[in-house]
């Protein structure tokens, strides 16, 4: 039986650099009768067993253990049977909650697992001290605690403590085994190996090469009882992969009512109280879809999936949590319009069913639902306590290493000037690297190994499993991100496996949409977002301008462009712009408006009108190419669906099959077959550019909903946006850049009056405490309380109730912040007395005063407001520098993009970044701002070089240069100058 124990792979991740197909090939060419894969946890167990049935190899499963009492010593633990499984996947879900082994806790989960001495084991260590009876009295103990018990003979230890280890075993009648921790396949591995484990902060002392059959069977010839201990270990292992077959948890429904049953009176009572709301009359079209679809579910066994989907949406919907109206194929599906899950209705919209279910196409439904991201945790804790926790589990994901980060990762840890990585990198990535540079060499023939590996796990950011089987079972579970178990397989494994993920996304818009609901419904204007007027005017007005900032899928610079030229007037022109906006379809943006604006075209066959009237005879949905065939071909919707999947995967001879079957049913259908081929190519010419358009309608919906709000409700909707981006500046500014745009004023923090959130106020909108440079949420907490106790009328009763609060440096921020404006004094006599050792004595004397002085200078307390809460609100460069702009010869940012002209404007870097070119020569990219409006500027290489970039808390001069590039105005810096001393 010719292998060896504790091989590993480079699922063992940070610890080896062996790709598991290799390491089978590997052990495949050396024949290896088995392969004993001792991972530290079981990530690559399914693709182990795969690959080991296809060369038809044994395979044996276990991991890696170490015992911390009453002595460390290191133990690889294989699977025997079923049972041994069950143990196994308890122990390595201890391993990775950070569990301490004892030996009790090996003991109390020993049937049914082999036990192996690592080769670096504590009686390894004995025995080379020579302390032989304690190594006897471990061996005696270790034979009593486990029945299937190996002692392993360390291939890399010395001829004498392996001819030690192998009488002692022989002694206690113990069989042994060859064991070689396999970190790397060869010799020229070895560096790469040793990096990574740098990397890892592990060991790499402790990893070797593969060894071949040469040096096992010579190995089997100097110690005789080795390969007879293989044989006995190989024969003993019965376990065979076997997982159950999975469903998702039983729906309970109401008087034992069998689940069809139950979905299809839901979905008829569903229909019933839609179309009233709807005040739809004729309900035939309706009727008979619905009938459709629940038959195609009951066949295809759906109708638990629907039921579970539909139980924890009515339960958010109960529990005041907004649900997105929909995502993804499941939109165009009535059944799940019916039930709830759904907002968006797929008759009116004209979306298809088939697009979502097919019977031809076997595969679970997905439907994915969005939910606000701060309340989507308690949706999914709904369905852990419903279903139970050893029914639900996260899913892994893989984070490997890619080109850029392995080269930067191994220069790190071989020391390698970090100055010049980004070079090393660019003339690798355009293929200019100097060979003869040796270190550079280096770095790229290890990150090259590394490449692709994994680094480590993550945990997938919307997919959850619910199962009705005790899934710690038989799926190997870790720790997640959630307070139940995450799966180690990823998710295309665990599909595979016959287990069914649902997405549970968390939305920041849709958290958006409700603060601002919440904050509108406070004053009795109740809003149904499924009531919303499609037809609003100031809606469109807003889209038209490309006045999108914060808007849902139309906020990017290149969208608003795309708003401003199509000006869109109607729903549909929304759901067709999230369709074409992007890569590979965006060619098609200005020919579809130039058509909507009059631009006459012809249909390459008269049939398609109906079909690609509403987009101006462009495919641009994926259910066109599907209503396409069903008109030409005759295909039914579920072959025309199935046409849509091939015709997509660009692969030659399905499109060559497709053609034909095309061809043939359109010639049967009486097109021609010049007809009948030019219609084919003309969808497989727009394969990659249709749009899924239930995703688009779905989405389109959330976007007009946000677009509304902000049309109709301008200075909460800002408010709530500006709230959900405290603590990032950049953004900050931009919004309220806009704001004061639009004439409504920005307060600054009050502490009377300022909230944790940004608030309607006045006339403006008042900006919150938490935006205030070291203040925190408790912090603010414990003012607010402090605050409830009356209004703060002066700077002493200030000082007072802070001090047993704040810092005195926290305290001097809310001054610079402008916090502390309602004392009237002004910012220099505030922080000349905040000392706080004032509060104690100044209480007792009636007679003291504040010490007085005159301000800061405007530009000071313009730095100090800006270094205090990000922006300048009280004081900025405009208001500053107004009558001087003539005479200076510059201009606002705000003008210089309007005008679109070479011109001087001042402002503040907010950022720079620099990168190198191809040639290896320095650029930056600028972002400047002047209070008002933010710009960013590229500088080319030959501006770059003779340019000082420094100064970057002044106020600057910089020389623009307007430019079109891809559609888009863009803004190149030429100079940047000091502004005039006077």
């Amino acid at each position: 039986m010719r292998g060896v124990f504790y091989l590993q792979s480079s699922y063992s991740m940070l610890k080896n650099i062996v790709r598991l197909k290799d390491l089978i090939d590997e052990a495949k060419k050396e024949a290896y009768d088995f392969i004993a894969l001792s991972d530290e946890l079981l990530h690559g167990m399914i693709t182990f067993f795969d690959l080991m049935e296809y060369e038809k190899i044994k395979p044996v499963i276990g991991i890696t253990l170490k015992v911390i009492e009453p002595f460390e010593t290191g133990f690889l633990i294989y699977v025997k049977n079923e049972i041994g499984y069950q143990n196994l996947l308890e122990l390595q879900m201890m391993k990775t909650n950070g569990n301490h082994f004892t030996i009790e806790d090996l003991i109390a989960r020993e049937h049914g697992l082999i036990f192996v001495t690592d080769g670096n084991s504590v009686i390894d260590n004995n025995l080379f001290r020579e302390n032989f009876l304690e190594a006897d009295e471990l061996i005696n103990k270790y034979k009593k605690y486990f029945k299937d018990f190996y002692i392993g003979i360390n291939y890399n230890h010395s001829e004498s403590l392996k001819e030690s280890v192998y009488k002692t075993a022989s002694k206690h009648s113990v069989p042994v085994v060859l064991v070689n921790q396999t970190s790397y396949l060869n010799v020229d591995d070895k560096k790469a190996y040793e990096a990574l484990s740098m990397l890892g902060n592990y060991d790499y002392k402790m990893g070797n090469s593969f060894i071949g059959k040469e040096h096992i069977d010579n190995e089997f010839k100097k110690y005789l009882k080795l390969e007879d201990g293989h044989m006995r270990l190989i024969k003993s292992v019965e376990f065979k992969l076997d997982f159950p077959k999975y469903d998702m948890p039983k729906f309970v429904a109401p008087n034992n009512v069998s689940e069809e049953k139950y979905l299809m009176s839901l979905a008829r009572v569903g229909l019933k109280r839609r179309l009233e709301l709807s005040n739809i009359k004729d309900d035939s079209k309706y009727i008979k879809r619905l009938e459709h679809e629940l038959s195609v579910i009951t066949k295809m066994k759906f109708s638990r999936y629907f039921l579970i989907v539909y139980d924890f949406v009515k339960y958010a919907k109960q529990n005041d949590i907004l649900v997105g109206p929909g995502r993804g194929s499941a939109a165009g599906s009535l059944v799940s319009y019916c039930l709830g899950i759904t907002d968006i209705d797929p008759v009116k919209y004209k979306l298809m069913f088939e697009r979502f279910l097919n019977p031809e196409r076997m595969s679970m439904p997905d439907i994915d639902i969005d939910f606000p991201d701060n309340k989507r945790d308690l949706v999914i804790d709904y369905v852990k306590e419903k279903y139970g926790i050893n029914h639900i589990c996260s899913i892994s994901t893989y984070n490997t290493f890619a080109v850029n980060s392995s080269i930067r990762d191994i220069a790190r840890v071989l020391n390698f000037p970090l100055d010049r990585v980004s070079a090393v990198i660019n003339s690798y990535v355009s293929n200019t690297v100097d060979e003869s540079d040796l270190e550079v060499m280096e770095i790229l023939e290890i990150a090259s190994k590394i490449k692709g590996l994994p680094r480590h796990t993550g945990t997938h950011p919307a997919g959850i499993i619910l199962s009705d089987q005790d899934l710690t079972k038989s799926i190997p579970m870790q720790r997640g991100s959630f307070d139940f178990n995450q799966s180690q397989f990823d998710a295309d494994t665990l599909e595979r496996l016959g287990l069914t993920k649902i997405d549970f996304l968390g939305i920041k818009n849709l958290t958006i949409i409700d603060d601002i609901l919440k904050i509108i419904n406070k004053d009795k204007k109740i809003i149904d977002l499924n009531k919303l007027n499609l037809e609003d005017k100031k809606t469109y007005e807003l889209l038209s301008k490309g006045d999108t900032t914060g808007v849902f899928q139309l906020e990017s610079d290149g969208m608003r462009n795309v708003l401003r030229k199509l000006k869109p007037n109607n729903f549909e022109d929304i759901v067709a712009v999230l369709a074409l906006y992007r890569p590979g379809p965006m060619e098609n943006i200005d020919t579809f408006i130039e058509r909507r604006a009059g631009l006459k075209f012809e249909y390459l066959h008269n049939d398609l009108e109906d079909i690609l009237r509403d987009t101006y005879g462009i495919i641009v949905y994926q259910e066109q190419i599907m209503q396409i065939a069903v008109v030409f071909a005759g295909y039914n919707l579920f072959e025309a669906d199935l046409l849509r999947v091939g015709v997509s995967k660009k692969d030659k001879v399905i499109l060559e099959n497709e053609r034909a079957k095309f061809v043939r049913r359109s010639v049967e259908n009486k097109y021609s077959k010049d007809v009948a081929t030019k219609i084919y190519d003309y969808i497989v010419r727009f394969a990659d550019y249709g749009f899924n358009r239930s995703h688009s309608v779905a989405y389109g919906l959330v976007a007009y909903q946000m677009a509304y709000l902000k049309a109709n409700y301008y200075g909460i909707f800002m408010s709530v946006l500006l709230s959900h981006v405290i603590g990032n500046l950049n953004q900050t500014e931009k919004y309220i850049s806009e704001v004061t745009k639009k004439g409504i004023k920005v307060y600054p923090p009050n502490l009377n009056y300022s909230k944790d959130k940004y608030v309607v106020y006045k006339d403006g909108i008042l900006m919150p405490l938490l935006q205030i440079k070291g203040i925190g949420i408790k912090t603010y907490e414990k003012i607010s309380e402090e605050r409830g106790n009356g209004i703060i009328n002066n700077f002493f009763e200030a000082k007072t109730k802070l001090s047993k609060i704040l810092s005195e440096n926290e305290f001097k921020q809310l001054i610079y912040a402008n916090a502390l404006d309602f004392t009237g004094l002004n910012k220099k006599t505030m922080i000349l007395n905040s000392d706080f050792e004032d509060v104690f004595y100044s209480t007792y004397l009636q007679d003291y005063k504040i010490t007085e002085t005159d301000d800061y200078s405007y530009l000071e307390n313009m730095d100090n407001e800006r270094n205090a809460i990000g922006v300048n609100l009280r004081y900025n460069i405009l208001e500053y520098y107004k009558n001087d702009f003539e005479k200076i010869g510059v201009t606002s940012i705000g003008e210089a993009i309007k005008h679109k002209k070479q011109t001087r404007v001042i402002g503040l870097i907010k950022s720079i970044r620099e990168i190198s070119t191809k040639n290896n020569e320095k650029m930056a990219f600028l972002s400047i701002s002047d209070g008002f409006s933010e710009l960013d500027l590229t500088v080319f290489p030959r501006d770059y070089q003779g340019l000082k970039v420094k100064f970057l808390k002044e106020v600057l001069i910089f020389e623009i240069n307007p430019n079109e590039y891809r559609g888009e105005l863009k803004f190149t810096l030429q100079n940047i100058h000091e502004m005039p001393k006077t």
